[in-house]
């Protein structure tokens, strides 16, 4: 059981805020991946037009549809509109994060909404990307957790379903792989819970529930696990790089994901 844990634990963690796919997103937006749009309208409100020049917009507001980030993932819907913005056009980098900050006058703010659909979500879980990458992490946690690497799982069949109510169910399989040497199906994990924001910071996990191989895994198990990955789950975790999120909705509904939040910017990063 404390191995499985370790298993169950690995897979979230490399998807919580601060993860993966934090990890991944970033990277792709500020390499100007985004492959494709299928629907894009701008507008900018700037009075008086002419201190552009100058780097300063009173606000953008983008709707988007259909965006697709690298081969990471496919955002059904993406609206953003931000507060006042000045920057210093003769210093303007956007390589990375922090050379946008020393561009930046005034910390970047505003709020983004996106929904993301089940299609998608799965889309991206059975990517061979987000798969390796997965692996990766998961045997890592293992040979840490254990001590040995003379053994390690194999994850296949990825599957995620969203339920109403904020309910959303995870299937997979993992394989014990021994010398060389593969046990097909030897664990058939489902997980099933609800989702809850805390006080737009954190996310917590509640009524979970599981099985392994059809067999219900322990309530003691199981809290154990949900209160960990609630703990990363916390969108203050990405205040030790300076970068302040609070949730303002996050609904599952009609399978898919409804999100919105605040999202601040400084202009140096804040030393915690």
């Amino acid at each position: 059981m404390e191995l499985l844990l370790i298993i169950l634990s690995g897979l979230f963690s490399v998807v919580s805020s601060g993860g993966l796919f934090l990890d991944l997103l970033i990277g792709n937006l500020l390499n100007s991946e985004v492959q494709q749009v299928e629907q894009l309208v701008t507008r900018i409100d700037n009075t008086p037009s002419y201190q552009l020049a100058a780097g300063k917009l009173d606000r953008i507001r983008i709707a988007s549809r259909g965006v697709n980030i690298g081969s990471l993932l496919t955002i059904n819907t993406l609206e953003l509109e931000t507060d006042p913005i000045d920057i210093n056009l003769r210093n303007l980098e956007t390589n990375n994060l922090e050379e946008i900050r020393k561009s930046l006058r005034k910390p970047l703010q505003g709020a983004v909404s996106l929904i993301v659909t089940e299609k998608d979500l799965n889309q991206t879980l059975q990517s061979a990307e987000i798969q390796a990458r997965l692996q990766q992490v998961l045997n890592r946690l293992i040979k840490q957790k254990t001590g040995s690497s003379a053994f390690s799982y194999q994850l296949f069949n990825p599957h995620l379903e969203l339920i109403e109510d904020n309910i959303f169910r995870l299937e997979f399989q993992l394989n014990r792989l021994e010398g060389g040497h593969s046990r097909f199906r030897e664990l058939e994990i489902t997980l099933e819970c609800q989702i809850k924001v805390i006080e737009g910071t954190k996310i917590e996990l509640v009524k979970l529930k599981g099985t392994v191989n059809d067999r219900p895994l322990s309530e003691r198990l199981l809290q154990g696990f949900a209160k960990g990955i609630s703990e990363r789950l916390n969108f203050t975790n990405l205040e030790q790089n300076s970068i302040f999120v609070r949730l303002l909705q996050l609904r599952i509904n009609n399978n898919q994901i409804e999100l919105a939040a605040f999202v601040r910017i400084p202009q140096e990063k804040v030393k915690i």
